[in-house]
């Protein structure tokens, strides 16, 4: 080495610091991107999960439901139906 050629400890130690702090700055980002990644697995899944109950109820609403008429026909003959609490609960005459 000549004299023009020399290291100081002080270079070495700030290429060490900048080291150190671009391995922060890559863990940080792949930190971030990881959650994203989940949050975008979590919300997706959320999707799913919505389709699928919408579509089990709209099964059960076309499977139960069309065999019942939606609306009964009025009734020419209305009948009142009295209803009083006795001490067993509710009686209906």
């Amino acid at each position: 080495m000549t004299a023009n050629q020399t290291h100081s400890p002080d270079m070495i130690g700030t290429f060490a610091s900048a080291g150190r702090d671009i391995v922060r700055v890559i863990a940080r980002v792949f930190l971030a991107a990881l959650i994203v990644v989940a949050a975008g697995a979590i919300a997706v899944t959320t999707a799913i999960i919505g389709l699928l109950i919408g579509a089990a109820a709209l099964t059960l609403r076309f499977a139960v439901g069309g065999r019942k008429p939606r609306r009964t026909a009025p009734q020419t003959d209305p009948m009142t139906l009295d209803a009083h609490r006795t001490p067993r609960g509710w009686t209906v005459e």
